[in-house]
């Protein structure tokens, strides 16, 4: 039995977010597969593929092999560069990295301790502002899992808050910046521990914010792009990435007229600044 994601499946009418189900389009949202491989040897790896979403460049091919969990020297560079977060801001656009972090990791990252993935470092080095539970407290920011009931410091009083609670939260902060960013990792987690129970729930979980977001998203004025930098968790089998295509689905504004500029995840962020500037 395969999870039961029923908003997203009545948004898109499919039965099922699966590769079959890839290149559905409607009035309002869209399913595709996008290249994950990028022409290069072996399995997909965090690092190179977020760099190619950030930068609209083969990060892969630029370094000679897939790389990760966490960027090198050379994808920094590239980050800093020419990450989305960097030309949004440039072109006088505002942007927010909706992820919280305790305290005691963003000590780290001050201190140039913290391992950080090529999105997070994207916005730090762009210069956005790493969020923390006094954040969350004041609903302008999300945990890692949506609840506020897994947020590890035990001396910081959050809000209870449901995944679908955190995704209207998500829609409250977006509605001030023209670019919001939210990294959720922890399906990767679950997809090398090969752990089929947690991943239902985090799928269940996950589907509950979306819902959180669709209802409380402006569908005239508001494009939501949900993608991943590789295949891992829709394999139960393997601890290890797969060579499956990314699911990306697309919802609201200018949804049709994106799709055809959407193959391969170096496509990203040209879309997403074609959505901003046309």
């Amino acid at each position: 039995m395969h999870a039961e994601m029923p908003a997203v499946q009545a948004l898109l009418g499919v039965s099922g977010l699966t590769r079959e189900a890839a290149g559905t389009v409607n009035g309002r949202a869209a399913l595709l597969g996008l290249d994950a491989l990028l022409g290069v040897p072996g399995l997909p790896q965090s690092a190179t593929g977020q760099t190619a979403i950030l930068t609209g460049q083969n990060a892969a091919a630029a370094l000679g092999e897939h790389y990760g969990p966490y960027p090198n020297q050379q994808l920094r560079d590239m980050l800093a560069q020419d990450s989305l977060f960097k030309t949004v801001l440039d072109a006088g656009l505002s942007a927010a990295y909706a992820n919280a972090y305790p305290d005691r990791f963003l000590g780290r990252v001050s201190r140039d301790k913290g391992r950080l993935s090529a999105n997070t470092n994207a916005a730090f080095m762009a210069g956005l502002k790493l969020r923390s539970g006094r954040d969350l407290q004041r609903g302008r920011a999300i945990s890692a899992v949506f609840s506020n009931d897994f947020w590890p410091e035990p001396d910081v009083k959050l809000p209870s808050l449901t995944a679908y609670q955190a995704g209207g939260q998500l829609v409250a902060l977006a509605e001030d910046h023209n670019l919001t960013f939210f990294e959720f990792w922890y399906s990767d987690i679950l997809g090398h521990k090969m752990d089929r129970e947690q991943s239902l729930k985090i799928l269940g979980m996950l589907d509950d914010f979306l819902a959180g977001i669709l209802d409380s998203m402006d569908f005239e004025n508001s494009l939501l792009l949900v993608v991943s930098d590789h295949g891992n968790l829709e394999d139960w089998t393997t601890k290890k990435h797969t060579y499956n295509p990314s699911l990306t689905m697309l919802v609201g504004a200018g949804v049709e007229g994106l799709v055809p500029r959407l193959h391969s995840l170096m496509d990203i962020k040209p879309a997403v600044l074609f959505y901003l500037f046309g």
